[in-house]
């Protein structure tokens, strides 16, 4: 039995609030965020994460890998906009232009790098030394002098420093899950937070571009880096 259309729209929009979270509470307008440009039927308005917000959100490892950007969709009045986060992307200098992870995937990437750990050092050191000695000689009677040793040792070489407390990777995702930008219909002001990879070294100087595309409309917002 096919199931009405308002069941459907209503399962779909269930199974996106259970994807995103509440988000951060929009600014009071969308003036107070560093960029904002006009979309077809919202504003779309966006500032970075500062960097000691961030390290709040990201444990060290996350955070050396990802840029957080906060984005406000502002709908225009008597209108719906329909959020999707893969709407956005981040475009670094002359790079490609790099879409938003969503939480499962970054605690993931995570978790695989927190496990590969380097081997400790084990290192082979030789020794020598001066010993003196005495004993029965069978032939000459009773014998001592000075004599010189030599070995080696196997062992750990510069010891492992203690590593910090582990972050429960259920926290990590509960926390950047409820900090996300919310996604489905909003027909008043919703903000949140956009997860974006950085790009390798030679595109991170260069200048950001938040990019928003819907429904076959590019709306750029250029975002200083500092």
């Amino acid at each position: 039995m096919r199931a009405s259309l308002p069941v459907v729209v209503a399962g779909f929009a269930a199974v996106l609030a259970a994807c995103a979270g509440d988000g951060v509470p929009p600014r009071a307008s969308s003036s107070d965020y560093l960029v904002r440009r006009d979309a077809q039927n919202a504003t779309i308005a966006a500032a970075l994460v500062p960097p000691e917000l961030a390290k709040k959100i990201f444990p060290p490892e996350v955070n050396k890998n990802f840029m957080a950007v906060e984005v406000a969709v502002f709908p225009l009045e008597g209108q719906t906009a329909y959020v999707d986060s893969f709407d956005f992307g981040l475009k670094f200098g002359a790079g490609e232009v790099s879409h938003p992870r969503v939480p499962e995937e970054i605690v993931s990437m995570w978790m695989e790098q927190s496990a590969l750990q380097p081997p400790s050092k084990v290192g082979v050191t030789a020794e020598t030394g001066v010993v003196y000695t005495s004993g029965n000689d069978p032939a000459t009677g009773r014998s001592h002098g000075w004599g010189t040793y030599s070995g080696v040792g196997v062992g750990s070489g510069d010891p492992a420093l203690p590593r910090p407390p582990s972050t429960d990777p259920r926290d990590v995702e509960a926390n950047l899950r409820a900090k996300a930008l919310p996604e489905g219909p909003a027909v008043r002001p919703v903000a949140g937070y956009l997860y974006f990879p950085l790009p390798s070294k030679k595109h991170k100087s260069g200048p950001l571009e938040l990019q928003y595309l819907k429904d076959g409309v590019l709306v750029s917002l250029p975002i200083p880096s500092k």
